[in-house]
């Protein structure tokens, strides 16, 4: 007589499948170890191709290249636009760093006792900020042995971290190479990245990532291109007031752009020392462009290029933008609008979905 069939411990299934679970994340946590050196340039090699992918489509129908002649352009594109300026702002700044703050140190030294007469007849501060100029100045001698090494200090700190930013030069490097291999395989990785998502969560998955890729381009469209825009008009306002080292400055424009903080900034430092040296007219012309047309451009034209892009709310991309930059710095601007596209568009679909209705029993009523 053949023994009796074992049953299966009940617990068994939930063991395996705890250990399966288990093991997925010690191989994904060991696979996230060896690719975090390579995470940021990854991340930002894909917002760069999801943005201009369209554009290397565009170039293989307009003139009949192949893949690898359109990536290859893209990528050179890409270095010249990230490394030229970068290099450019950087040996600017070797090559004149020097001077320029003797001439902020020396600027101090003519810092007057008595604040000019239009300082106290602007409404509101003007009683207090000629008070304070007078309360600073006052003790002039002891302002000014506080203020001279502070500047020192600052341009030996800006110095340093010009020279840090040829570090960068390998990321942006990887940022290309990478850049290169997305264009090349951008199909295979889309499919595998499209049936991931559609294994997780099918078309609330599928839609969140159609939504996702929309926010990565229309906040490139908009935070890139204003830049781009805020940077020619300060360069422009520069030259007219012959400003030297307007491409440095130009420079910082476009990165304060590009990290939303403001480019007007560096036109109105520049103003001040307009003002310093005595060209008063040039320095109030600098400040009104400064405020009023490139710090202008950044609240008219951003939002407009960035609604045009895509469907979700202008308040929550915003909310991305300024939200993601201070979590996760610079990479945050793109980071940030990605996530809350990829959360806003599963929200509207979780709450869209009908809860089933049970059917009537039979016989009642």
């Amino acid at each position: 007589m053949s023994d009796p069939p074992v049953s299966p411990n009940p617990l068994s299934e939930p063991v395996r499948t705890a250990l399966r679970l288990l093991l997925v994340g010690v191989l994904l946590i060991a696979v996230l170890q060896l690719l975090r050196p390579f995470l940021a340039s990854m991340l930002w090699s894909a917002f760069i191709v999801i943005t201009a992918w369209p554009g290397l489509a565009w170039l293989q129908q307009r003139w009949r290249w192949t893949r690898t002649a359109c990536a290859l352009l893209l990528v050179v594109a890409l270095g010249g636009f990230v490394i030229g300026p970068l290099l450019a702002g950087v040996s600017t700044l070797a090559a004149h760093g020097d001077n320029l703050f003797q001439d902020a140190r020396a600027a101090i030294e003519r810092i007057p006792a008595e604040p000019p007469a239009w300082l106290e007849n602007l409404p509101l501060i003007g009683t207090s900020l000629t008070e304070t100029w007078r309360d600073a100045v006052s003790d002039g001698d002891s302002f000014r042995a506080r203020l001279g090494p502070a500047i020192q200090a600052g341009g030996r700190w800006l110095l340093y971290q010009a020279g840090a930013i040829g570090e960068l030069f390998l990321q942006f490097l990887m940022v290309i190479v990478f850049s290169l291999v997305f264009y090349l395989n951008g199909e295979a990785i889309n499919d595998l990245i499209r049936r991931l998502a559609d294994r997780i969560g099918g078309e609330r998955v599928l839609e969140a990532r159609a939504q996702a890729q929309q926010a990565i381009r229309a906040v490139a469209l908009g935070v890139v291109l204003t830049a781009l825009l805020q940077a020619g008009l300060a360069l422009a306002g520069l030259l007219i007031a012959k400003v030297p080292l307007a491409t440095l400055l130009t420079f910082v424009c476009f990165l304060l752009a590009i990290a939303q903080v403001g480019a007007a900034f560096p036109i109105l430092g520049a103003a001040v020392w307009l003002y310093w040296q005595d060209q008063t007219g040039w320095a109030i012309f600098l400040a009104i462009w400064g405020l009023l047309v490139v710090g202008g451009v950044d609240n008219i034209v951003r939002p407009m290029l960035i609604t045009r892009g895509m469907s979700m709310p202008l308040v929550v991309v915003f909310a991305g933008v300024i939200g993601g930059l201070l979590a996760y710095g610079l990479i945050g601007v793109f980071l940030g609008p990605t996530l809350m596209a990829i959360a806003y568009t599963l929200l509207l679909t979780w709450l869209k979905e009908v809860e089933p209705v049970d059917p009537p029993v039979a016989g009642s009523g």
